[in-house]
């Protein structure tokens, strides 16, 4: 929302740009400078300090959006790029061009006096620039399918990425081999046998019975697999919201055009009933139903220019390249063949990851049953004992006897580990009920979308076959009648809003059933 807000201050101070040049070029002849080329001079010079403060200031706003690499920067350079773009050309063209211009349609004499060859010239170059701005314009956005939108947003998308390396950091958590807890080393020096002083060192190491590490590790292995299919489903919605923003924006695109030619229509039926109404012809009831109609065409219009926009923003966060891309016209209608058959349903990302927290919940419990084993320790000793043996020698400190100690724990007090057991049993009832649900919900909300699409492919099917040709009937007739007077132009509009509103509502009908073909292809997987 930021980017859009900034794209109309940009605007904004484009025109003030324009606004400030042209003037002081007024405020000169006011004041009596007549010569046309002398004022443009000075005006020049007056406001070249103001007009490029007033674009440096405007171009150094967004130049940390240009520059920048964190998050986002993907959509946010390109569209600063084409901002800080579009204010030089802006400032070029206000004070070189602008001037020109001021001077071919303010001052005859500046055309007489010149030759008719320098003319043309100055007046195509002018046109060379206008058409160089049109093409850096043209360019800056591209057009794209909707597969390669799809790929681009899949490899891509930060959503995507991040779930991809939440899989890869499951990955690596997976052991080669059988962690042990940590080897415990001891030491002693003192009067530990007798009185003299001796010394004493030992190192011991437990590890759990070798059914329980392998366990450990298939779990791990489980999680990760559910991990990937989590990337699946981040993946399956992702392309399912491209597709939905891809069609909106042809939607968009489509109404807007069908709202221009609405617009372009009652502008030239307001200017007939103007003149109508100044010649008497017509009453004040005419002027102001048409003035209504054209006021409300207008405020859709704004409206659907504010919401592509937004579109465009959304589309291009999805997609998340550098380059802005916009949805192929061609590509206005989905076309869907596939069969009501629930096995098609088995394929879906989302019923894959409850299926597999199933195999999560059994590996969870092989690993708490395998708790209930006993475990080891084995341990080794060294120590000196100064003074008499048992064999009546004396030992001095230097000689060391060393001695292995093997121990068993056996899980005397297993309660609260079986209540773990049970619990582990019971989550896996719980995957599997969760399972049952979601292969439940799929089936209702494959049925619902298979009866929607049905409906609106009938309703699309109505208006291309029958209301689309009746509409443009409608209009054929309607001039018609109005060029022999048959009909005035208040009935001229109403009959013109009907066939507008018909085609409103086919391009309604087109985007509700690309919606339901939408649906049917998410939950189909494909």
């Amino acid at each position: 929302m930021d980017i859009l807000l900034n794209s109309k201050q940009v605007d904004a101070l484009t025109i003030e740009i324009e606004a400030v040049n042209v003037d002081a070029l007024t405020q000169l002849e006011k004041e009596g400078v007549k010569d046309v080329f002398k004022r443009v001079i000075e005006g020049t010079k007056i406001r070249l300090r103001p007009v490029l403060m007033t674009a440096t200031v405007a171009s150094l706003g967004f130049l940390p959006m240009a520059l920048s690499d964190g998050a986002g920067a993907e959509v946010q350079r390109p569209l600063a790029t084409v901002v800080i773009g579009g204010l030089l050309i802006a400032t070029f063209l206000t004070l070189f061009v602008l001037p020109v211009l001021y001077m071919v349609f303010e001052s005859g004499n500046f055309i007489k006096t010149k030759s008719t060859k320098n003319n043309t010239g100055t007046i195509g170059a002018i046109l060379l620039l206008l058409c160089i701005g049109d093409c850096s314009v043209g360019m800056a956005q591209q057009p794209i399918t909707l597969k390669s939108a799809i790929d681009s947003a899949v490899h891509n998308n930060l959503l995507v990425k991040n779930e991809q390396l939440k899989a890869k950091y499951q990955q690596m958590l997976i052991p080669n081999k059988a962690v042990l807890p940590k080897m415990g080393i001891t030491a002693e020096a003192g009067q530990i046998n007798s009185i003299y002083n001796d010394s004493k060192f030992g190192l011991s190491q437990s590890f759990s019975f070798p059914k329980v590490y392998l366990n450990q590790r298939e779990l791990m292995q489980q999680e990760w697999k559910s991990s990937l299919l989590n990337v699946s489903v981040k993946e399956s919605l992702l392309k399912k919201q491209v597709a939905q923003i891809f069609y909106t924006i042809l939607y968009v695109n489509q109404k807007k055009a069908l709202l221009l030619q609405a617009d372009s229509l009652y502008a030239d039926l307001y200017k007939r009933a103007e003149l109508r109404l100044s010649k008497g012809e017509s009453n004040i009831l005419e002027k102001v139903s048409i003035e209504t109609q054209l006021g409300e065409v207008r405020l859709q219009l704004n409206q659907i220019l504010q919401d592509l926009e937004i579109l465009k923003i959304e589309f291009q966060l999805l997609l998340n390249t550098s380059s802005p891309y916009i949805p192929l016209e061609s590509e206005n209608k989905l076309k869907w063949s596939a069969i009501l058959d629930s096995s098609l349903l088995k394929n879906h990302a989302t019923l894959k990851l409850i299926e597999q927290q199933q195999q999560v919940a059994n590996a969870n419990i092989a690993v708490e049953k395998s708790k209930l084993l006993p475990d080891f320790s084995v341990g080794y000793n060294n120590s000196s004992i100064r003074g008499t043996g048992a064999d009546n020698k004396f030992y001095p400190g230097t000689q060391r006897f060393s001695a292995v100690q093997l121990g068993v724990a056996i899980p005397v007090f297993a309660r609260t580990q079986k209540d773990k057991v049970n619990a582990a049993k019971f989550n896996r009832e719980l995957a599997a009920q969760e399972y049952q649900f979601g292969m439940q919900k799929l089936q209702t909300e494959y049925q619902i979308a298979f009866v929607q699409y049905k409906k609106h492919l009938e309703t699309v099917y109505y208006f291309e076959s029958k209301a689309l040709k009746n509409a443009s009937l409608i209009i054929t007739t309607a001039n018609q009648q109005l060029a022999r007077g048959s009909i005035n132009y208040l009935e001229w509009g109403q009959v013109i809003h009907q066939a507008t509103l018909i085609k409103k509502e086919y391009l309604e009908a087109l985007k509700n059933l690309n919606e339901s073909i939408i649906q049917l292809n998410y939950l189909t997987n494909q």
